[in-house]
């Protein structure tokens, strides 16, 4: 062989070599580079789920605190129709009585009472005897 054709595949051999190191070398330092980028974006998942995390134990609390105060308000509202109810009864009762107290002073009978007022004849005859005493005159 001849020594510029050795020198030439010597060079030629070096060249690809260091062409090959160098690409080697790249290749590694965009490897380091990615690696960091993979691990800063870990990181930031990382803080952004433990955030979500505690955004959901908050949200939770208050949605536990508002079904709590909804069931409160249930039970206030029940009450209070209740009692409107009990109010209502209690005034038609009395207003039937007025009626019937009246009338009686009017002269009607107790049979008129029970056609009238929708009293029984027990309460009827119950309201004649009391106005016929003088118990609880209309005002």
């Amino acid at each position: 062989m001849n020594w510029s054709l050795m020198m030439l595949m010597t060079l030629s051999t070096a060249l690809t070599l260091v062409l090959i190191t160098g690409f080697g070398l790249t290749l590694g330092a965009l490897q380091i580079v990615n690696m960091r980028k993979v691990n800063r974006l870990n990181q930031a998942l990382t803080e952004v789920s433990t955030r979500q995390e505690a955004l959901l134990r908050a949200n939770g609390g208050a949605v536990i605190k508002l079904g709590q105060s909804m069931h409160s308000l249930e039970q206030r509202v029940t009450l209070t129709a209740r009692r409107q109810q009990e109010l209502e009864n209690k005034d038609a009762g009395s207003l039937t009585y007025d009626q019937a107290s009246k009338l009686i002073q009017m002269g009607a009978a107790p049979e008129d009472l029970v056609k009238t007022c929708g009293l029984s004849q027990a309460e009827a005859k119950l309201v004649s005897l009391m106005a016929a005493r003088g118990v609880g005159k209309p005002a």
